[in-house]
């Protein structure tokens, strides 16, 4: 016979083939076209990622020069030590040295704060002294190794501007715009500062002082005219009104304020101080950093707008991809039920017929006309192969049944005598250890005179109940015959089969039997043992050596255990 194993391939099997492939060939497609809308959407998180890096490092570096302002107006007060250093300061310093714990250790890092470290501890040692003992030229001092400190920000800049690189984007011009805007604030605050020396030292700018003045004025101007390009190409409404602020407050207010104090100072002004200079100078330069937050932020908003963009186009590409996969697989589905299923099931219903396999029967297809009556017939003929295999399993469950009732004691559900001498049969072919236990209810026909046959009964019952319940599984009990029992056990020896035999006797002995009118009846039962290495014969010496054992403890006094010797 030719079964569906040694089948050549079919039509629908060339039919599947071709769609497996074709559903291949578009999850490879779909998987490159994914691949790219992943990359994009990586690059696009990437590119915001190290932006708001690049931010706070830059928030970083404006913290630092935005210190010089409160460093230079309590160095100008009469204020001294802590109280001095209290409020603005302490606060400034305090943000700086947690923003710097954010950032990745290095090399430039570490050098910043230890520079910064000096420069608080040159501002302190000015801000420990009265203001009349305060040397002019400390002050200085402390002021240029703020500088030094605000300059040592360009490497932590540089290295989180060179993050930005990130391949397919322009992140690096706008991060070189965003760095300019940052630098635009330092060199404003260092002409403010330069001022602050001169007015701390009560004298005008001496010659180097006014070289270095000049050169900050000169950066702060050549900045602003490349800033002004670079503004322009990406100029909303926000950013161009900050722009006319920082035209407005800083290149007009801020500026001829400084130059209003340069004038006062070669006059010898002895009302112009540090502190009030720096009061008067440091909101003119708030609008350059609004204009950097503003334009960082309007970058970090289209970085967002782009990086949710590719996040939707990657999101709406798995779903296309999806369906195309699905409309292909529904392909197949359809294909193989409306096309192959009906003829394949016929098929396969038959050889499964002719093979014996009848249950489950194949899922007959939704068809009509000749296929339907061909289904209706091998149905028929199915349920009449069914209904006869159903007849030769109730038969062969009847026979079961007879063979149990024929093994099994009817009174108690244990093995009756036959049968437990066919299993001593089949055990005689080995060679394991057998162990016969042999034990008889003492006195059992007064139970039946006291209490009549019902109450004996009752009493064999639960017997063996009682040694089924404490043997193990594989142990065989079985009713010998009238209120006679017998074990047989398996790789027993001598000894241990003597103290389950003492075990059962005193189960029997200790608790009293329910009879079925409820009172209580007290039996005792006497036990022989025997133990043999399975041999053909051996079940006849076995049951000789545990029955005299038997006779032995009935003749002792019965309730005993007595071993064969």
């Amino acid at each position: 016979m030719v079964t569906s194993g040694s089948r050549s391939p079919g039509l629908h099997h060339w039919f599947q083939a071709a769609i497996v492939l074709i559903l291949m060939c578009s999850a490879v497609l779909g998987a490159n076209a994914l691949a790219g809308f992943w990359s994009g959407y990586q690059k696009s998180r990437e590119g915001l990622a190290s932006l708001l890096s690049f931010s706070a490092v830059l928030a970083i570096a404006s913290e630092v020069a935005a210190e010089r302002g409160p460093a230079n107006i309590a160095m100008g007060r009469a204020t001294t030590g802590e109280a001095a250093r209290a409020g603005r300061l302490d606060e400034i310093r305090r943000r700086i040295d947690a923003d710097l714990a954010t950032l990745p250790a290095s090399a430039a890092r570490t050098a910043l704060e230890e520079t910064l470290a000096r420069s608080r501890l040159a501002v302190d040692a000015v801000l420990d002294l009265p203001r009349a003992e305060r040397d002019p030229a400390a002050i200085q001092r402390a002021i240029e190794t703020m500088f030094a400190a605000a300059d040592l920000t360009g490497p932590l800049i540089d290295s989180a501007m060179g993050r930005t690189i990130v391949p397919g984007s322009n992140l690096m011009g706008r991060a070189i715009t965003a760095r300019m805007l940052a630098q635009l604030r330092d060199q404003a605050g260092r002409i403010g500062s330069h001022v602050v020396i001169a007015v701390s030292q009560s004298r005008p700018l001496d010659a180097a002082q006014s070289v270095a003045f000049g050169e900050a004025r000169g950066r702060v101007v050549q900045l602003w005219q490349l800033l002004q390009l670079q503004l322009a190409a990406s100029e909303t409404p926000a950013l161009m009104e900050a722009r006319r602020a920082v035209e407005a407050e800083f290149f007009g207010y801020g500026l001829q304020l400084i130059d209003d104090a340069r004038a006062r100072l070669r006059e010898g002004d002895p009302t112009l101080s540090a502190a009030s200079f720096t009061r008067a100078i440091v909101p003119s330069f708030r609008p350059i950093e609004t204009l950097r937050d503003t334009y960082l932020s309007q970058i970090i908003r289209q970085l967002k707008t782009e990086r949710d963009t590719a996040r939707q186009a990657f999101l709406l590409a798995c779903l296309a991809i999806l369906l195309t996969l699905g409309a292909e697989l529904l392909l197949l589905v359809c294909a193989q039920r409306l096309l192959f299923a009906p003829l394949l099931a016929a098929r396969d219903e038959v050889m499964r017929l002719a093979d014996g396999h009848l249950a489950p029967g194949v899922p007959q297809p939704s068809v009509r006309g000749e296929m339907r009556a061909l289904f209706d017939a091998l149905g028929r003929l199915r349920d009449r192969l069914l209904e006869r295999d159903r007849l030769d399993l109730e038969r062969t469950r009847l026979e079961n049944k007879l063979r149990v009732q024929a093994e099994t004691d009817g009174l108690t559900g244990v093995l009756n005598r036959g049968a437990l001498e066919r299993a001593a049969a089949e055990l005689s072919r080995s060679s394991v250890r057998v162990g016969l236990i042999l034990l008889d209810l003492d006195y059992f026909k007064s139970v039946n005179d006291r209490f009549g046959h019902a109450a004996g009964d009752a009493v064999l019952r639960a017997t063996a109940q009682r040694l089924a319940a404490v043997l193990a599984e594989e142990d065989l009990v079985a009713r010998f015959g009238g209120e006679e029992f017998a074990v047989l056990l398996t790789g027993a020896r001598a000894e241990a089969l003597a103290a389950i035999a003492l075990q059962l006797r005193q189960m029997i002995e200790q608790e009293p039997f329910m009879l079925p009118d409820h009172r209580l009846v007290a039996v005792t039962a006497s036990f022989g043992t025997a133990v043999t290495t399975a041999r053909p014969g051996m079940w006849q010496d076995l049951l000789e050596a545990a029955d005299a054992a038997l006779y032995q403890a009935k003749t002792g006094g019965r309730n005993l255990v007595v071993a064969s010797g």
